[in-house]
């Protein structure tokens, strides 16, 4: 047998016993969740598209250039030396996810996952409009391929592929710059072939999933929403079932003036929730790992009770707490934690960005050992070299200068005196540093290197002159 309701927690609505796929032909009912899920779809939709064509300020909202090793966020450019606002990023958006899922459940994966919100109001409407609803989909997958179906199925895939072309090069062009882009629509492969076929794989690879593999993402895949699931509460909003007023179940009655059998509860066992469930999942059977909080199962049982004349909410989005009369506790230990740890985040973040200069100098490394040298007056003095790497962090062109301590009494020489740095430009310098031997007596001195550039910013970078 290949009805699994009875072992729901061991085995996957999606596949059978023998471990099997079972093709999900998902239900596409109308309702207050699902118009709101079409709002926020949309907007992440056209955020998709539009994102690599916005700028702050002439520099692009989100860019990962990895030729020139910098990445763009809010108009802010980042270098690799600035790894630790990319991982204060990620803290913040796991934590800030936790919190979300101990409050109002997995709201992640089904309202903002880009995954879903194109499967479910993109794909799958391609799909319905070109095929018909899901009965008809059954009945004709099982009937077998005729030429009307042939050449329908034949403009559904020509129009994912299509949908597909262009979501993936709007993702190349976070990389590549959306002037490599031909008309904003797609990646000029001549001028970038790099860019092209990333963005042509990246297009099959959309294709694959979302025309194929579809809820597997989520349901094997996706190790997000494993977590996700795993730190939902008694107090987590969920999809319920509310058992003790739909149990037991019985058909309805066949007018809508009439009333059911006393013994009987409100669900009428119509299926309807578990085929608009986008994992296949009966979620009269309590919370369960596939749910991705989709809330289209209400917008089904609430249709269904509306048409029989009974009260709406056998299904609603509330918690354990809430389904079993005991009242639901917003601020509890684990929100509280969570909320204070975000809030820390979010104000090392504030702070970080905030201290950023214009002006980025670190020293990449020790150069050779010092050596002994005369001066043109037979004086006898130290070198050494230093690396320096140096960060242009505005969008205009400055011009850099190195100074020395005059107490030091040490001669500092570069290639050139001043050195300029284009827009958000970095560049590796070598300056080389003459001090009488006599300064060092013998040990380490530690100094300071200041580094002035023409936008006024300063920065004094402490450096250790080794003695030889």
């Amino acid at each position: 047998m290949d009805d699994v309701s009875d072992d729901f927690r061991s085995v996957m609505a999606s596949v059978d016993r023998r471990g099997r796929r079972k093709w999900v032909y998902v239900h596409i009912v109308p309702g207050i969740w699902r118009r709101r899920r079409l709002v926020v779809a949309y907007l992440i939709t056209a955020l998709v598209i539009a994102l690599p064509h916005l700028r702050i300020a002439g520099r692009p909202v989100l860019c990962i250039d990895f030729p020139h090793s910098q990445y763009t966020v809010l108009g802010q450019v980042f270098w690799p030396q600035d790894l630790s606002y990319l991982l204060l990023l990620l803290l913040m958006a796991i934590i800030g996810t936790l919190l979300a899922v101990s409050l109002v459940g997995r709201v992640f994966c089904g309202w903002l996952c880009p995954h879903n919100a194109l499967l479910e109001f993109i794909f799958r409407p391609i799909e319905e409009l070109l095929e018909g609803p899901a009965h008809r989909r059954i009945r004709q997958d099982h009937a077998g391929l005729h030429p009307g179906l042939i050449l329908r199925k034949l403009v559904k895939w020509a129009l994912f592929l299509l949908v597909c072309m262009t979501l993936a090069s709007a993702v190349a062009a976070l990389f590549t710059g959306a002037d490599a882009m031909v008309g904003g629509i797609h990646i000029d492969a001549a001028e970038h072939p790099g860019g092209a076929l990333f963005a042509g794989l990246l297009t099959a690879a959309m294709l694959f999933n979302f025309a194929w593999f579809r809820e597997q993402t989520c349901t094997i895949v996706c190790p997000y929403g494993r977590l996700q699931a795993a730190m939902l509460d008694r107090h987590s909003l969920v999809p319920a079932y509310d058992a003790r007023r739909g149990e037991p179940r019985g058909k309805a009655a066949k007018s809508a003036a009439a009333e059911a059998p006393a013994a009987l509860g409100d669900c009428v066992d119509c299926k309807l929730c578990v085929s608009v469930c986008p994992t296949a999942i009966d979620i009269r059977n309590g919370s369960q790992l596939e749910c991705i909080n989709c809330l289209a199962c209400i917008d089904a049982c609430d249709g269904v009770m509306a048409k029989l004349g009974r009260p709406a909410g056998l299904i609603a989005y509330r918690s354990e707490n809430q389904l079993s009369g005991q009242p639901r506790q917003v601020l509890r230990p684990r929100t509280l934690i969570y909320g204070a740890v975000l809030a820390v985040l979010l104000a090392v973040s504030a702070i970080r960005i905030g201290s950023r200069t214009d002006l980025q100098v670190m020293r990449l490394r020790v150069g050779a050992m010092p050596s002994l040298v005369r001066d043109a007056a037979g004086n006898q003095l130290v070198r050494q070299d230093l690396t320096l790497s140096v960060i242009n962090r505005t969008g205009d062109e400055q011009r850099v200068t190195f100074g020395l301590p005059d107490d030091l009494g040490a001669s500092l020489h570069l290639v050139e005196p001043v050195v300029v740095l284009g827009p958000n430009q970095r560049r590796e310098i070598t300056p080389t540093v003459d001090i009488p031997e006599q300064r060092l007596h013998g040990s380490d001195r530690a100094t300071i290197l200041s580094i002035t550039s023409s936008s006024g910013t300063h920065v004094d970078l402490p450096i250790t002159l080794r003695a030889p």
